[in-house]
């Protein structure tokens, strides 16, 4: 009875396995990095600094702590070995933070296809493999120094793997072609093909523009393996701050680590951003977002997302993020990876959400950081951003991924306001029990007398076509006369009771030439949402 019952649990975990990936190997198929460092500057290339790129590399350490040796079969030795495609395959990326945002300094770089297991020790106990060199052993260990890793003979374009099931064609390969290309039947035959590298030392290197180097840098380094199953992928990266200094009189970059390594998205660097994954069911791979809000500032809160294709291989065609219908969006922006405007994604907005979308041959592919953001003036909420696929293939073509977006609504603007100059009424803050912080804001001429009125929303009674009451007279109250201050501005802060219903303000200034009963100036009207939760 015993061992039938796990034969059954272990038929079912291997059909669960299957079922999440169609190449999976099965649970005991792990490799995973156990340390990242030493990072290299190789040379530099273009006009005088800071004109030019940087060229750099990294060290990585992989181990097996699974129970089924790891492929490592070669990427082809010489010009003539015919080459083999189940390999650990290496991504790199570089990013550091830039005026508050966290963006991607790297190009789309080219990835190493390892070509050799060393099978030492130092992760556990060692088994050496049966087929050698061309497998990890369970235990064993293989270092790739920066200059294995930044040795162009074994880098090839991220575009041609499939980082969701791991997998690499070799026939019709960058390593085919040949580069410079050799043309012909050679371009397509499934042997390696010579390579050139010329006097360039950041060519086919993690390459990174010189004006964008500065504090703050960090570089993640990616392995993937074909038939590793997504539960396996979480030692898969592995992130590690380090420095570049440029020598004015030599014209040489210098290198330095520094930190320590830690596992998952270098998103997770970012200080004070929250990171959420995402990914197409069990068809294709994940995405991650790195949202940060901020404010707000007269009413409106800033809305800074990174998004990381970690290991989707359809890629991403548009980001959408839902807004209160009633919302007023501006300050919108977007960046990728190359310094190409003509291929920017393109922003629109459609009633309840926010969308960018890619034009034909940008779209998100994996190991790359794209950006976008916002002003809104709607509140931090739980939500679902969407993307939507690039690429036909398996699986759904839209997805969506749990993040903080614009989900509530604490105060909306009536228009009505009247007068010169112009009075304007906003929020600071959300009108939430246990927030003494609210406060309304007006902003008018300097040292200009005010009164600011509240009743029940719904009132609405034009004096001209541009001038409205939007407070019932009937049954109000106010906070006395108060003055702005030399900049024109003058906080009112309110008290927030959780019995509240929703409130409207409206300020009344004592200007001259004033247009309402030869006496007032009107601001818009603003309707409090107190103790709110999500869109009205």
């Amino acid at each position: 009875m015993f061992r039938t019952t796990c034969l059954v649990l272990a038929v079912a975990a291997a059909c669960s396995d299957l079922a999440a990936q169609s190449n999976s190997r099965g649970p005991g198929y792990n490799g995973g990095l156990t340390d990242v460092g030493d990072a290299r500057a190789w040379g530099r290339r273009g006009a005088a600094y800071p004109g030019g790129e940087v060229g750099v590399s990294f060290r990585n350490t992989l181990c097996n702590p699974g129970s089924i040796p790891i492929e490592w079969q070669s990427a082809g030795t010489s010009t003539t070995a015919q080459m083999l495609e189940d390999h650990p395959k290496f991504s790199f990326l570089v990013a550091r933070e830039i005026n508050g945002r966290f963006v991607q300094i790297s190009d789309w770089s080219y990835c190493k296809h390892a070509f050799l297991s060393t099978n030492s020790p130092g992760c556990g106990s060692c088994v050496q493999p049966p087929a050698s060199g061309a497998q990890l052993g369970v235990g064993c260990s293989d270092v790739y120094s920066n200059s294995n890793n930044g040795s162009r003979v074994w880098l090839g374009p991220p575009a041609e793997i499939n980082p969701w099931l791991g997998t690499w064609s070799h026939v019709n390969s960058y390593f085919d072609a040949g580069d410079p290309a050799v043309g012909g039947p050679g371009s397509s035959d499934g042997v390696r093909s010579s390579w050139y590298a010329g006097a360039d030392e950041v060519r086919n290197r993690v390459t990174i523009r010189e004006a964008d180097v500065g504090p703050g840098l960090v570089f993640q380094i990616q392995v993937i393996h074909e038939g590793e199953p997504v539960t396996n992928r979480g030692d898969n990266i592995m992130s590690r701050p380090f420095s570049l200094s440029y020598n004015a009189g030599s014209g040489v970059w210098g290198a330095n680590t520094t930190g320590s390594s830690t596992y998952g998205t270098l998103l997770s660097r970012w200080n004070g951003a929250t990171v959420t994954t995402g990914q197409n069911g069990n068809d294709d791979g994940r995405f991650a977002i790195a949202v940060k809000v901020t404010g707000p500032t007269n009413g409106m809160w800033h809305y800074e997302y990174v998004v990381h294709n970690i290991d989707n291989f359809r890629g991403g065609a548009s980001f959408t993020v839902p807004l209160c219908s009633a919302a007023t969006v501006q300050n919108v922006g977007f960046r990728d990876i190359d310094q190409n405007a003509l291929n920017d994604w393109t922003f629109s907005r459609n009633g309840n959400e926010a969308s960018w979308t890619a034009p034909g041959g940008n779209a998100h592919r994996w190991n790359q950081l794209f950006n976008f953001w916002f002003d809104c003036n709607v509140a931090p909420n739980g939500g679902n951003a969407t993307i939507t696929q690039a690429d036909i293939g398996p699986g759904a073509l839209t997805f969506p991924v749990a993040t903080t977006v614009p989900g509530f609504l604490p105060t909306l603007v009536v228009p009505g306001g009247c007068g010169t100059p112009s009075c304007t009424l906003s929020a600071d803050g959300l009108p939430t029990t246990g927030n003494p912080n609210f406060a309304l804001r007006i902003e008018t001429d300097p040292i200009t007398p005010f009164i600011v009125l509240f009743s029940l929303p719904g009132v609405d009674f034009p004096i001209t076509p541009q001038c409205h009451i939007l407070i019932d007279l009937f049954a109000y109250g106010d906070f006395g006369i108060m003055v702005t201050d030399p900049a024109g501005v003058a906080p009112i802060v309110t008290p927030v009771d959780p019995t509240w219903p929703d409130i409207q303000f409206q300020a009344a200034t004592f200007i001259p030439n004033p247009p309402l009963f030869g006496l007032l100036g009107l601001s818009n009207g603003l309707n409090v949402r107190y103790n709110g939760s999500n869109c009205p």
